[in-house]
Formats: structure tokens, C-alpha cells, sequence
């Protein structure tokens, strides 16, 4: 009924409130009769029916009426239960004399009857089911034995189940004698149904294990279809339970020949410039095979470089390149490509504050558990200590601990600096490739020649760009913070141009970690007796960094290994259930994001490949959000598909000074992934063309770099700012705005 007027009430609320009909006639006055929805109703003034309420006449009759109806209640659902009873009995009967086989429909019709019977045994009493309403249920339950395209088969089962009550009432009656005879033929008919929607004969044998499990949610059967059971409930949980029996919840039991090593440990702790890489190395060629693991390919490059001029044979690998030789005794490599089953005599892994790094701390914490060596050399920041000491002592291995001080100070300058001041063997930093790129130009053209670092920059132009420097051909640095970890040249000073930079979410400011990283460059021992570190622009917040105390790291990063190609499910959801499984503390798991976007990308531009090649395809390192690189990466995958030659990429034919800086850069990184995907999938490789290839495009931008720069940069026409490279306008998009974009135009 309508809601009534708040200060009348009709007889069904009065009645609600404990008043009969003689307590009405004897308390109250006459009714007034109102209209709702067309339909007139007798009621009551509120204040009259709260008056007579008071009355001692009202109490008495109320609580016998409330008595009298919780009697009848407890009978009725006396009733009700007997009659659900003897409605279960007669189910079970009317099952017990289907006839069925020793196969899936059966399997599936008897957990259907379940389903009907636990859901019996929870309805509510007592019930408010009509006899009309009963009986038209058990009629739709029936006609199931000729199901029509479209109808809510699970709806009816519900709706036969709440028609209970009235089955344990009537059970002589014709209706009923048709259930008999019906009730097993009408379950095995959607059994039937429920696996021809569910899939083919495959997934049926899937759907078998799935409805023998004991914890199996028997009552959803009758609220969700077979397929919606079996994505939601079914693969999470046997793709959990596989993967508790193939992976280890403490990450330290995954690698069991470690395990079975006596490892030492020797950690060398010290801040940037402090020695800690030189001691490994010193220990590395002494010994008769090693292994050094760095975080970038340049460092990896480096320490080949040293152990070779040492008389060390010394291979390289990394991600993007191979150098081996045969009867080589050491290998230096990015620490994601160390050989968990080659055995060493020693091991040094450098950078190892990089366990906390969401996306690549895995293979730091991979390297410490599980590499092959006696004597481990770990290199790391101080904040690095505890985390450290607690994956050695978990592995139930020794250590020593080595501290290495400055033996140059470093020295923070009491004043900002123009940067155009600069001296020989300052380095400006600055944290975008543009800025970086702009200042070096706006020096040259002030006759002081500088080096350029930055991340993008192919490894082979920064390798001639430090050595530029080096050589003293170039006196000055302008840098990312790529100059940071772990490049070994003779800065006397650092300057930051910048206090924040953007980390590929958001601006931010710089850490006290980055501040003491990237400032610990200056002051080379051996060259300067002390370092210098200051800034352009708000020398207090790079003051404050080097005096902060870097909090402790807290957390390791684990990644997943190569057992869950083992369980026999779709990747994506084996992936997205191995980040749900917990893990023991300090460990954290890795970010997965960049695999799902990977694999699903494949799937959505049609490759259909095995859980193995998806897998080997989502660890090559490319930028799958650059769209030439994702075209390229998609043209090998066809290619590859189709059996064919990997066909390199090639720059369009031009004279080598016709080429513009981002072009070359993009071409790199097409040779790098080029390369990826060959050693990803064993596709034939001419490593020295390709090294040919690689030095004569690092030359060309190198040459850039050199005396061609300005030509290569465009800057904005009314403020002068730089311009980012592949920008089109003539105008920043500060000036676009300050102008009032589009609505500034005169018309």
C-alpha cells in the first residue's frame, strides 16, 4: 500500500502494532477514511491511537494477542519443518530410483539434488508460499524435461526448492505421483544442458575434478551457472593449490642447492664513491671463475672491460647483447641474467639496495638466496645492512661485514651556482634527456665543450662519451641521475640543477637516497682530495638530503620462477593467483602489471601462443608502450610464427648526417629488441654485423652529440625554452596556454 499521511495511521499498521479488532471498536473513535491510490482505507488519528495506547486495557490485550500469535507461530513452523522432512524423504526416494550412469551428467544431476536439498533445509520458516504459486512451480520443474532456449533454469530449480513446504503437505496428490515418476529425468536433463553451455569434452573432464572436490560449493549450483563456478571457484583454487605444492612460501626454499652450499658472505657497506666495487673486483681476479652482477649493461661492460685488461677471461651477457668465448672463466652480467645453475668460486653482486625496487628487486633477491658460490661479495648503500643480514642468517649462512668510508670528503657549498660558471670537472644534473640536452648545447655555444649521459642514450655513445671525458677531451658533464649508479669518473663537483624529477608516476622530490647517491660522485679519491656537491636552485633541499639519515630498507622483492608453467591453467590466471598467495615478511611480491599488459596485448593482436613461449615473450625488456616497438615486437612474433628469418631492422636510406637524434636513438632500441627476441626464442643472430651495426649508429650520435646538437634541438620561439624532441608546435605549451591556447587566436 501507499505510504499513508505520517498523522493517520490505517488498520494494517494498527494491527501491526498489537491491536485487534475489539480493542478498536472498545479504545478508539470512530475511523475517517482517506484515499490512497484510488482505494479508500479507514483510519486513525496518530494522537488518539498513542493516547489509547497508555491505556492498562491495551497492554493486557496486546501481549495476549503477541502470546497468541508466537503460539501459532511455533506451530506453524512445527508444521512447516515436519513438512519440509517428509519433502526431503520423498525426494531422496524419487532420486534413489532414477536411473543413471557412472558418468559426468550423473555426477552433475546428483549434485543438482544436493543443491535442492540443502537449500530445502534452509528455508525460511515459516514460509509464505501459496498453494497456486507451489504447484506452478513444480509444473515449470517438470516441463524442464523439454527446456526451452532462454529460460532461467536455475531460477526454477530455486523456485522448485521453496515449493517444498507444500510437497511435505500433499503428499497423496496427483501432482506429487507426477514428481516421482519426473524428478530424476527433469535433473539429469539439466545436467545435460548445464555441460553442453559448460564446453567441450576437454573442459568437461575439468568439470568432473571440479564437482568431486569435497569443499565444492554445492548450493551456488542453483544461483550461478556451471562455467561462472568454474572461473570464479574452480581455477582460483586448483591453480592455488598446485602452486602450494610447486612454490615454496618461504622464497628461500625455492633454490635447495643453495641451500645445500656453506656459503660466506662478505657485505661491503659505504655510500657512493666509497670503494665497495673495487674490493669485489680485486677479489674476482684472484679467483678462478666468477661471476659480477650489476644493474646496468654499461656496468656489466665495465667490469668485463677490467677483468679482461687484468688478463682475467671474462664473457658478458645482459639483456640487450652476448659476448662469450669459449674456456672463459668469469662472466660479468646484468644481475636479472645470472645462471642459477653454473656453480662459481666466488660471486660479487653490486648495487644491492636495489632488492626494494618493485619491478627488478626480484633479481637481487633471487642472486643473494640462490647463487652457486662459497664466497658471495654483497655492495650496498648502509640503509641495505639489516635487510641484508636477515636473508643470510634465514639461508642459515656466515658473514663478515666490511665498512668503507670516503677517503675524499664531501662537501656541500654554501651558495647557490650559475650553472654557465661551470669548472673543469663539474658535472651538471639535471633529470629530463631534453634538459640535459639543452643545457649541454647552451654550453657549447659558450665554447665549453661537455660529455652527455643520459638513460636513453645507446650504452656504446655513452661508453664515447665517457671516455671524452676521461680522456680530457671533454672537460664538463651534463647528466640524468644515470650517472648515479655505479660510472666511475673524475667529478670534482656535482651540481643539481633540479630537486625534483618524474619517476614515471608522478613529480616529485628527491629522496635522500638519490640526493647522496648522485652526489656521492663527486670528489674521485685519487684525483681530487675532496668532492664538491651544489645546486642552482634551492641548495637547502640537496643540503638537507646529504645530512638526512636514509631510513632502513624494509622489504625484498620476489618474483615468480619458471614452476608455473607447470600448472596446467590459462597464465594470466596462474599469475594473478601467485600474486594473491601470501608471503613470509620481509618479502613482498613483484609487480606483475607489466607481464599481464604484455601477455594480454598478444592475445588481444591475435597470437596464440603455449604458457612457455607466452611467458619467454613477456620477459623480453622492450617499452610495450612505445607503438613503433610494439609494432616491431608483433612483426617478429609473426615472423617467428610463420617460421621465418628474423628480418633486422634497417634505417631508411639516407648520408649518415641526415639523421635526426630521436631517429637514431629509436633505431637502438629496435636493435636491442631485435636482439631480445632472437635469444627469447632461438632465432639465428649475426652478432657481428649486428655489433657493426650498433658501433656505427653510436658514432652518428655521437657525432651529434659532438658538434651537430643545435640542429637537433628545437626551442620555443617565445620564451626560448627547449622544446621535447618529437614536439610539434613553435611555442612551449606554457607560452600555448599563457596565450589562451586555441581561444587566443584573433578570428
Amino acid at each position: 500500500m501507499a505510504k499513508q499521511k505520517s498523522n493517520h495511521w490505517s488498520a494494517g499498521t494498527l494491527h501491526s502494532r498489537g491491536w485487534t479488532d475489539p480493542l478498536i471498536k472498545e479504545l478508539l473513535p470512530e475511523p475517517s477514511w482517506h484515499y490512497f491510490h484510488g482505494r479508500r482505507v479507514r483510519c486513525w488519528r496518530r494522537d488518539d491511537i498513542l493516547a489509547a495506547e497508555t491505556d492498562e486495557r491495551f497492554a493486557a490485550a496486546a501481549q495476549a494477542e503477541k502470546e497468541r500469535r508466537a503460539k501459532l507461530a511455533l506451530e506453524h513452523s512445527a508444521d512447516t519443518f515436519d513438512a519440509l522432512q517428509r519433502a526431503t524423504a520423498y525426494l531422496e526416494e524419487c532420486w534413489a530410483g532414477t536411473e543413471r550412469t557412472e558418468d559426468i551428467t550423473s555426477l552433475l544431476a546428483a549434485r543438482l539434488h544436493e543443491a535442492i536439498l540443502l537449500t530445502i533445509a534452509k528455508l525460511p520458516k515459516p514460509e509464505s508460499l501459496r498453494p497456486g504459486q507451489a504447484t506452478s512451480y513444480i509444473g515449470s520443474f517438470n516441463a524442464l524435461q523439454n527446456p526451452k532456449a532462454g529460460q532461467n533454469i536455475n531460477n526454477i530449480l530455486r523456485h522448485f526448492a521453496a515449493a517444498a513446504p507444500w510437497m511435505g503437505r500433499n503428499m497423496d496428490t496427483p501432482v506429487m505421483r507426477n514428481l516421482r515418476a519426473s524428478y530424476g529425468a527433469v535433473l539429469l536433463r539439466v545436467a545435460e544442458c548445464a555441460l553442453g553451455d559448460f564446453g567441450n569434452a576437454e573442459r568437461q573432464q575439468d568439470a568432473a575434478k571440479m564437482l568431486l572436490r569435497e569443499d565444492f560449493p554445492v548450493r551456488e549450483l542453483l544461483h550461478h551457472p556451471l562455467s561462472y563456478l568454474y572461473a570464479v571457484w574452480y581455477v582460483p583454487k586448483a591453480i592455488r593449490s598446485s602452486l602450494e605444492l610447486l612454490v615454496a612460501l618461504n622464497p628461500r626454499d625455492e633454490y635447495p642447492e643453495a641451500r645445500q652450499m656453506k656459503r660466506h658472505f662478505i657485505l661491503h657497506l659505504g655510500g657512493t664513491n666509497t670503494g665497495k666495487t673495487y674490493a669485489g673486483f680485486q677479489r674476482l681476479m684472484q679467483c678462478e671463475s666468477g661471476v659480477y652482477l650489476a644493474p646496468l649493461r654499461l656496468l656489466a661492460l665495465e667490469a668485463q672491460e677490467t677483468l679482461l685488461d687484468a688478463h682475467v677471461r671474462c664473457s658478458l651477457t645482459t639483456g640487450e647483447e652476448e659476448d662469450w668465448e669459449p674456456g672463459d672463466t668469469h662472466v660479468a652480467a646484468t644481475c636479472e641474467k645470472l645462471d642459477m645453475k653454473r656453480q662459481w668460486d666466488v660471486a660479487v653482486i653490486d648495487e644491492c639496495q636495489m632488492i626494494a625496487d618493485s619491478e627488478r628487486g626480484y633479481a637481487w633477491t633471487r642472486a643473494i638466496l640462490g647463487v652457486l658460490a662459497p664466497e658471495i661479495h654483497l655492495c650496498a648503500a648502509p640503509e641495505a645492512e639489516n635487510i641484508l643480514l636477515w636473508l643470510i642468517a634465514s639461508c642459515g649462512d656466515t658473514y663478515e661485514i666490511v665498512e668503507h668510508e670516503r677517503k675524499a670528503p664531501l662537501i656541500c657549498m654554501k651558495r647557490c651556482v650559475d650553472y654557465t660558471d661551470v669548472q673543469p670537472g663539474d658535472a651538471l644534473i639535471t633529470f629530463s634527456k631534453v634538459g640535459v640536452l639543452s643545457i649541454a648545447e647552451d654550453l657549447r655555444q659558450r665554447g665549453k665543450k661537455p660529455a652527455i649521459i643520459y638513460g636513453a642514450l645507446p650504452y656504446a655513445t655513452r661508453r664515447r662519451q665517457m671516455e671524452g671525458f676521461l680522456d680530457g677531451e671533454m672537460r664538463y658533464v651534463v647528466s640524468t641521475d644515470a650517472i648515479g649508479m655505479g660510472l666511475n669518473l673524475p667529478i670534482r663537483r656535482i651540481i643539481f640543477m633540479d630537486t625534483r624529477k618524474f619517476d614515471g608516476k608522478e613529480v616529485r622530490d628527491l629522496t635522500a637516497a638519490e640526493i647522496k647517491q648522485i652526489a656521492g660522485r663527486a670528489g674521485r679519491y685519487g684525483m681530487y682530495d675532496r668532492g664538491y656537491v651544489g645546486a642552482t636552485d634551492n641548495l637547502a633541499a640537496i643540503r638537507a638530503g646529504l645530512e638526512a639519515t636514509v631510513p632502513p630498507i624494509q622489504k625484498a622483492v620476489v618474483g615468480f620462477s619458471d614452476l608455473v608453467l607447470q600448472v596446467d591453467f590459462d597464465l594470466l590466471e596462474v599469475l594473478q593467483e601467485w600474486n594473491k598467495m601470501p608471503t613470509v615478511e620481509p618479502y613482498v611480491k613483484l609487480d606483475i602489471t607489466r607481464y599481464i599488459a604484455v601477455i594480454s596485448k598478444m592475445r588481444e593482436d591475435g597470437f596464440r601462443l603455449t604458457r612457455e613461449q607466452e611467458l619467454r615473450a613477456a620477459n623480453i625488456p622492450y617499452d610495450e608502450k612505445d607503438p613503433e616497438l610494439q609494432k616491431l615486437f608483433n612483426h617478429f612474433l609473426r615472423q617467428w610464427g610463420r617460421g621465418e628469418e628474423l628480418e633486422r631492422p634497417r634505417l631508411p636510406e639516407r648520408s649518415a648526417g641526415a639523421y635526426t637524434l630521436p631517429e637514431l636513438e629509436g633505431h637502438c632500441r629496435k636493435l636491442d629488441l631485435f636482439f631480445s627476441f632472437a635469444k627469447a626464442f632461438d632465432c639465428a643472430v649475426d652478432t657481428d654485423e649486428l655489433r657493426e651495426e650498433r658501433e656505427q649508429v653510436a658514432e652518428w650520435i655521437n657525432l651529434i652529440l659532438l658538434h651537430n646538437l643545435r640542429n637537433n634541438i628545437r626551442f620555443c620561439a617565445a620564451c626560448g625554452t627547449a622544446l621535447p624532441l618529437n614536439y610539434k608546435g613553435r611555442i612551449c605549451a606554457s607560452c600555448f596556454r599563457r596565450r589562451g591556447g586555441y581561444h587566443g587566436k584573433r578570428r
